[in-house]
């Protein structure tokens, strides 16, 4: 997912003069030696995350959706498996994401099993694995129950 696109140009000195103003070193960027561009070429830097690491467990964040509906589901799906979550909210420039957070950190394995990793359980597969605006089909399918 990318978060935000900042332009720039290149000087011959190793830096990237940003649209803001501000100046950044090649060697903050990057271990490599400063290529030898052409001076006042166009650069673009793109911040993004990967998706795929809200899956991990990390921080407790087991889950990761662009829907507060199948966030809260998969929440009190995890109640009644004794698993206690909470749902957070996050915000990268316009795109939202509900977070599924795990409070007791000895349930986060148990709880990927049984959202997306186990044979059995959920068996989810994530948002971003479907075109851009396009349902979570795993996630319906789950729900009516085939």
């Amino acid at each position: 997912m990318n978060l935000k696109k900042i332009k720039g140009k290149y000087t011959n000195a190793g830096k990237i003069e940003l649209e803001n103003m501000r100046t950044i070193e090649w060697n903050e960027l990057s271990k490599s030696i400063a290529p030898e561009l052409p001076s006042d070429m166009n650069i673009d830097i793109t911040f993004s995350i990967d998706e795929n690491d809200f899956l991990l467990g990390n921080n407790g964040i087991v889950w990761a959706t662009y829907d507060l509906r199948q966030s809260e589901i998969i929440h009190n799906a995890l109640l009644a498996q004794q698993i206690n979550s909470e749902v957070k909210t996050i915000v990268f420039e316009e795109i939202k994401l509900f977070l599924v957070s795990i409070t007791n950190e000895k349930d986060i394995n148990d709880s990927i099993d049984f959202i997306w990793k186990g044979k059995t359980g959920l068996r989810l597969k994530p948002d971003w694995n479907y075109p851009e605006g396009e349902i979570n089909k795993s996630f319906e399918q789950w729900l009516s129950g085939r």
